[in-house]
């Protein structure tokens, strides 16, 4: 755990009062990696290429393939979702039987967003049945749990691309949280789970808001409902204007 976490992050993960938090349970931990770590994951993230990616949706890049990933990036990626660290976000969470071992990063990995692009809110698709990816023949996952690593040195305010975690009952804007380097952020996703950076960004030529991001789902064992009891569905997307901070 100490090879890529900083001490503090450890003690965040086993006291923080994640399932208190508004809007939904979440918990925000600076300083996540380690110095080694994070100087090493920042350093291959800024060299990715953009014409190199995985694929692409409008200003949004996303680098999923593990193989193609240094040894070094490998392990990380591994370590997030190893029974170690999974056992952690469990406890935090409140959320077992988390699924453990899965590399395959449909969605995930490394993420690029560059200047104007932006994530309007939503809630995540809940379930996988759809076709989106099989892990070890299960043919049915249910979505639970986020994790998004920021990865963007001396960000500054005006630049945009905050995360906005918002309150589906209050129509409210709850946090805008600022996508700087070495932050993580990690949320259930629920029915409830509104977010988004739905800001364009507004970076000077060169500058991309990159991240990493790592889900983490349990077997279904609804048929055809999720976990929540709702029907399976792909992403839902809110209207920015519909909520106040």
């Amino acid at each position: 755990m100490n090879t890529f976490l900083n001490p503090e992050s450890i003690y965040s993960l086993e006291h923080s009062n994640y399932k208190d938090q508004k809007p939904f349970p979440h918990v925000v931990i600076d300083n996540f990696l380690n110095n080694d770590t994070i100087k090493l994951v920042t350093k291959f993230s800024k060299s990715l290429k953009l014409e190199n990616c995985n694929y692409k949706s409008e200003n949004k890049y996303g680098y999923n393939n593990i193989n193609s990933y240094p040894d070094e990036i490998k392990e990380l990626i591994i370590f997030l979702n190893s029974k170690e660290f999974i056992e952690k976000v469990e406890k935090l969470t409140g959320i077992p039987d988390c699924i453990i071992g899965n590399t395959t990063l449909k969605g995930g990995g490394f993420h690029k967003i560059t200047n104007t692009g932006f994530l309007g809110l939503h809630t995540d698709f809940n379930n996988t049945c759809e076709g989106i990816y099989k892990y070890d023949a299960i043919d049915s996952l249910d979505r639970r749990i986020n994790l998004l690593l920021y990865l963007n040195p001396e960000w500054k305010e005006e630049y945009k691309g905050h995360l906005w975690l918002c309150n589906k009952d209050e129509k409210k804007i709850e946090k805008k949280i600022l996508p700087i380097l070495n932050r993580c952020v990690i949320f259930s996703t629920t029915n409830k789970a509104i977010h988004g950076h739905p800001e364009r960004l507004n970076v000077p030529e060169g500058i991309t808001r990159d991240s990493i991001a790592s889900y983490y789902y349990t077997k279904n064992t609804g048929k055809n409902v999720c976990f929540e009891g709702d029907n399976f569905h792909s992403t839902i997307y809110y209207k920015t204007s519909d909520f106040i901070e």
